[in-house]
């Protein structure tokens, strides 16, 4: 794909990104253009939403996940701007698809024989009864762990 190069070398010179984000990026920018190769478009600039929304449904049905997919769309909406920045497109063809939301996963909990357990230790110390203490401000309260660290 024309550019794809120029923009990994952005990330990687003037964004300063990571190795693996970089990685990431190309991984999922060659899937871009595998895909545009298959509709045979061979100038990014001639992408249009249509063909980003086909490429998203496509790789949900092959049964890529919410959040690769979300990570992908990232991908190409960073391209787009970039190619836009340097004159090379004049929109940005998948800055109005909206990717699958990814599913909430609840925190697990700890059980009342785990707790216990856990603050089933002698305090002897002045450290050990402020630790002693502070896990069990934590476990009653349902204080966020930020909210603890900042109580005087």
């Amino acid at each position: 794909m024309k550019n794809l190069q120029a923009f990994l070398d952005h990330l990687a010179h003037e964004r300063r990104l990571s190795s693996n984000t970089i990685t990431a990026y190309r991984r999922d920018l060659e899937a871009f253009a595998a895909e545009l190769q298959r509709i045979e478009i061979t100038d990014p600039a001639k992408v249009n939403e249509h063909q980003v929304r086909a490429l998203i449904a496509r790789r949900h049905r092959q049964g890529l996940g919410p959040r690769s997919i979300q990570r992908l769309l990232s991908s190409i909406r960073s391209f787009y701007r970039y190619l836009m920045r340097e004159g090379l497109a004049g929109g940005n063809p998948a800055a109005a698809v909206k990717a699958p939301k990814a599913p909430k996963k609840l925190p697990q909990t700890l059980d009342t024989d785990a707790v216990a357990r856990l603050l089933d230790f002698e305090a002897n110390t002045p450290l050990a009864i402020r630790d002693k203490a502070i896990m069990e401000l934590f476990y009653s309260s349902g204080l966020r762990l930020s909210e603890l660290a900042g109580l005087r």
